[in-house]
């Protein structure tokens, strides 16, 4: 927000999912019984559920989603996604390319 309202919104927007899962590197003994009882698919399904809430608040407010990266280490328990947005332009918004 900015100091007089609304601030203008990023042009590039980048978010993580399933960060969480670093925690497991503390210690990979409770990382392998979390996952162990959890289970891997649980946890990817709700990180999914959470990208898939993200990505129609962000489409609703003009942005696309550019890129989606996935990074993993099975063994230890860990993985997340980084996915990037990026703002579209709408018809009829002047292009900030051209001269004015």
């Amino acid at each position: 927000m900015g100091l007089f309202g609304p601030g203008k919104p990023k042009r590039i927007v980048v978010k993580d999912y399933g960060r969480e899962s670093f925690l497991g590197l503390l210690s990979p003994l409770l990382a392998a019984v979390t996952v162990g009882i959890l289970g891997a698919d649980r946890r990817a399904a709700a990180i999914e559920r959470a990208m898939e809430k993200d990505a129609a608040a962000m489409f609703a407010r003009g942005y696309r989603i550019v890129s989606t990266h996935e990074y993993s280490l099975p063994r230890l328990g860990v993985a997340y996604l980084r996915v990037t947005y990026e703002l579209v332009d709408r018809p009829g918004a002047p292009d900030p390319a051209l001269p004015s």
